[in-house]
């Protein structure tokens, strides 16, 4: 079955249809012929009907005599002293055939059919020269019969419908009617007609499907979106009512998480102007500390924490999914900030082309890549950005000639304050955010970020970003 909800639903639509139309060619072909025999004989049925009633508009000494001239070779009429059908057979025909004539005849007339459609020859059931239908018939009368029945044997697509009627008690009607049996010239116009109908019924059911999970599409997108942007516009609440009703429980649900963020923030930004009064208070303190080397290990805690705050503050507010969107020059963007470290005396490298334009968070990515160089170059000695853009997304790579870090602590690392204490100090002045920050940022542009080590020794840090910005809206 395909992957999408779109195509398995297609898929079993499609199913059913070709099963209803191989079950329709199957009794079209299993029951044509009964079905023919059946019009056939109903149509014959009418066509006695239709005689009967004639024969009643002329005086009783004439009816004999009609009857006579209106036999034909299509239509043998015959008044006999016993039924020429000696039983009605079980068939369709034979009922509706019954069923027409009990309308026109008096109730409790004795009626017999026999409309077993016999190719080349009788039906079963038929008449024989010996039997006792025919035992009470003078010699002229059977050869009439038997004449008819022989004109019939060369015919491929004829039969014979037998019916007897009992008029009086010595004398029965009986009509011998020769039927052309009505059947399709091939199989090829059913069978395309079938075809046309299915790829119709294929094509609205496909349309029906497109139109009844086209919200799901908006919803996943919406989701995606949200993922990145919290901010983002809510979903337009149109439609039938389950998607205006699903639409608007996820307007409300990004609703609360949006003031679920933006009550964080607020605690975060209170609990950090409280904390900075003391501190200030703290550093004026501490500078009539008459040690020297004590009020500078005073100060320096309290820069430390100063510096913590401000980042936690900082990482709080989620700067990075709050920032706007445009196009920008990734490649200039990578290119000035190697410049920058290469002109502060760091071993920083640029590889990759001159120009390609993104659509991002300026700022954001800025930040993250200067975040991880930065990181490069003081306990990796050096780093190695490269640039390389592809069809769906493009690729950073930061390489340095570190230690690398432990397969358990890869994942570890991004947590927020998380420091490996081989490789970071507070006298460094780091918080544990850097990386926390940097992944965020790559993460509210739709891209990730991740580490691995190198096999020469060293980190490598990728960071991958889609190629139009799929999740994000331009500034406007």
């Amino acid at each position: 079955m395909p992957d999408s909800l779109r195509g398995w639903v297609f898929s079993v639509l499609l199913t059913v249809i070709v099963l209803i139309n191989v079950t329709s060619l199957f009794f079209y072909f299993a029951f044509r012929q009964e079905i023919a025999a059946t019009v056939s004989a109903s149509q014959a049925a009418e066509q006695l009907i239709a005689l009967k009633r004639l024969v009643e508009t002329v005086p009783r000494d004439e009816q004999v005599e009609l009857i006579e001239r209106l036999s034909s070779p299509a239509m043998t009429l015959l008044l006999t002293p016993q039924p020429i059908v000696e039983e009605s057979d079980d068939q369709l025909s034979s009922r509706i055939v019954l069923t027409k004539l009990r309308r026109e005849f008096p109730a409790g007339t004795d009626l017999r059919a026999d409309t077993r459609i016999a190719r080349r020859g009788f039906p079963d059931g038929g008449f024989t020269e010996s039997s006792a239908a025919t035992q009470d018939l003078d010699r002229d009368e059977k050869n009439s019969l038997f004449n008819f029945g022989v004109s019939l044997l060369g015919q491929d697509e004829e039969g014979l419908f037998t019916v007897s009627v009992k008029v009086s008690d010595a004398i029965w009607f009986n009509a011998r009617v020769q039927l052309t049996l009505d059947e399709p010239t091939g199989q090829f116009p059913t069978v395309l007609w079938l075809t046309l109908v299915s790829v119709i019924i294929g094509g609205v059911a496909l349309w029906g499907v497109r139109r009844a999970i086209g919200p799901l599409s908006v919803f996943a997108f919406a989701a995606e979106r949200l993922g990145v942007d919290v901010n983002a516009e809510p979903l337009s609440e149109e439609g039938p009512s389950e998607v205006r009703r699903a639409a608007r429980a996820f307007n409300t649900m990004q609703t609360r998480v949006k003031r679920f963020i933006q009550d964080r923030t607020h605690m975060l930004a209170a609990i950090s102007h409280d904390l900075r009064t003391p501190i200030t208070r703290l550093r004026l303190r501490a500078e009539f500390v008459e040690d020297d080397r004590e009020r500078e290990r005073m100060l320096s805690d309290l820069a430390e924490m100063e510096s913590m705050i401000s980042a936690t503050l900082a990482f709080a507010r989620d700067d990075a999914a709050n920032e706007p969107v445009s196009y920008i020059d990734v490649a200039a963007v990578l290119a000035s900030l190697c410049g920058y470290q290469e002109a502060a005396g760091n071993k920083v490298t640029y590889t990759g082309p001159d120009s390609f334009e993104l659509l991002a968070r300026p700022i954001a990515l800025k930040r993250a890549v200067n975040n991880i160089v930065d990181n490069a170059v003081k306990y990796g000695h050096c780093a190695h950005v490269t640039f390389q853009p592809a069809d769906e997304e493009v690729r950073i790579m930061i390489e340095d000639e570190g230690p690398g870090i432990d397969d358990r602590d890869r994942e570890r690392v991004f947590e927020p304050f998380t420091r490996l204490e081989r490789s970071r100090s507070r006298e460094t002045g780091g918080t544990g955010l850097g990386l926390t920050i940097s992944r965020n940022a790559v993460r509210s542009m739709g891209g990730d970020l991740v580490l691995m080590n190198r096999p020469e020794g060293g980190l490598l840090i990728k960071i991958t970003l889609p190629i139009a910005g799929a999740q994000l809206t331009p500034a406007q």
